[in-house]
């Protein structure tokens, strides 16, 4: 009974090795899905097709942005979703302005996680980036690599695939975020990375090529901007509804959460300064933003944190003009009142007054 078992056991191995053969070879015969119409903008991807280096939305979202002279934006959780509108709605919504703003953004979605497609998609060439730098980023625990973020948005397996690589902050950008990690989880990373490739073939190109009506519903363009002035307004927080005592919403709890300025970790600045040279060898252009930083708060409830959250804005604007990178300095309007949400993140009127200063840059650089 028992040998019959091992046999049987035998048996099922070798049909499902056959199987997987069968299935992987199989994969091969069927064409590449390729879609090339950019008459419009993409307004955004789905960050699994960024995640996965997919380069069949990487591409067109790309190509699309070029084609029509718009521009891409990449941020942190700030550049996400706010009530009124944020600063990339404010932009679409300007019938002053020719061009439209694509978006790309998400907590802790940091520099790094962005390199794949810089080094991996030759598409990035002349392509305009606006980067959001936000300095609640060098505090706590954010200051150094997060192993959770950086897997969230992206892969040691796509890393090495895009051939991400270069000199000592690329490379002490990618050591740091393979510190804490195993050999075995980074194994594992490589077979889900790979293995999602074949079964692409079956669930994407496949699919598509049968009905390419699938694929366009997965895309997400843009809106025409007399829709997109419907969804924004702003106006200054009423007192009612608003802390101005430390410039946050009344609604959130001060007591949750404090930030603290970690001096210590290089690795923001290793990070950005990688970014920089990444972008300059493979010929994006590039523009910062050094965001604000909620200066009411720091002054009324972590005084003594103020000095160096300072220093931090100072350095980072300092390694910029080291760099030769261009930039817009927002760290201005930290201490208008109004301007944040909670102790990092800005509120709808901080938005519009940060589309207000990425505004005049583009109308100057457009009429260049």
């Amino acid at each position: 009974m028992k040998m019959y078992r091992m046999k049987y056991m035998a048996f099922v191995g070798v049909v499902a090795l056959v199987a997987v053969a069968f299935w992987m070879l199989a994969s091969l015969c069927i064409p590449s899905f390729r879609y090339s119409a950019t008459d419009g903008q993409l307004y955004t991807i789905r960050h699994q097709e960024l995640r996965d280096n997919n380069t069949l939305y990487t591409d067109l979202f790309l190509q699309s942005i070029k084609a029509n002279n718009g521009y891409l934006i990449m941020g942190t959780s700030e550049s996400g979703s706010v009530t009124g509108g944020n600063y990339f709605d404010f932009l679409n919504a300007d019938t002053a302005l020719d061009v439209r703003f694509s978006v790309v953004a998400g907590a802790g979605r940091t520099a790094c996680t962005y390199f794949p497609l810089i080094c991996g998609n030759d598409n990035v060439e002349n392509l305009k980036v606006i980067y959001y730098v936000n300095p609640a980023y060098w505090c706590n625990k954010l200051a150094s690599s997060n192993e959770d973020y950086f897997m969230r948005y992206t892969s040691y397996a796509a890393m090495w695939s895009a051939g991400v690589r270069g000199d000592k902050y690329v490379d002490e950008v990618i050591r740091a975020n393979r510190r804490n990690v195993t050999m075995s989880d980074r194994s594992a990373d490589f077979l889900a990375f790979y293995f999602d490739k074949i079964r692409r073939k079956y669930y994407q190109d496949l699919a598509f090529c049968l009905d390419s009506a699938k694929f366009e519903k997965s895309l997400t363009w843009m809106r025409p901007k007399e829709e997109a002035q419907k969804k924004v307004s702003y106006e200054r927080p009423d007192s009612a509804d608003y802390n101005y005592d430390l410039n946050v919403v009344a609604s959130f709890d001060v007591n949750s959460y404090s930030l603290h300025v970690n001096t210590e970790p290089s690795y923001r600045y290793d990070e950005l300064r990688a970014m920089i040279h990444l972008c300059r060898e493979r010929k994006v252009d590039i523009v910062f933003v050094v965001g604000p930083y909620n200066h009411i708060a720091f002054s009324n409830a972590n005084s003594s944190e103020l000095a160096s959250m300072q220093s931090v804005c100072t350095k980072i604007v300092r390694l910029l003009d080291e760099e030769g990178a261009a930039y817009i300095d927002a760290s201005d309007i930290s201490s208008v009142p109004g301007t944040f949400s909670d102790w990092q993140h800005h509120s709808n009127y901080g938005a519009y007054l940060l589309y207000q200063k990425i505004k005049n840059y583009v109308v100057e650089k457009e009429n260049r």
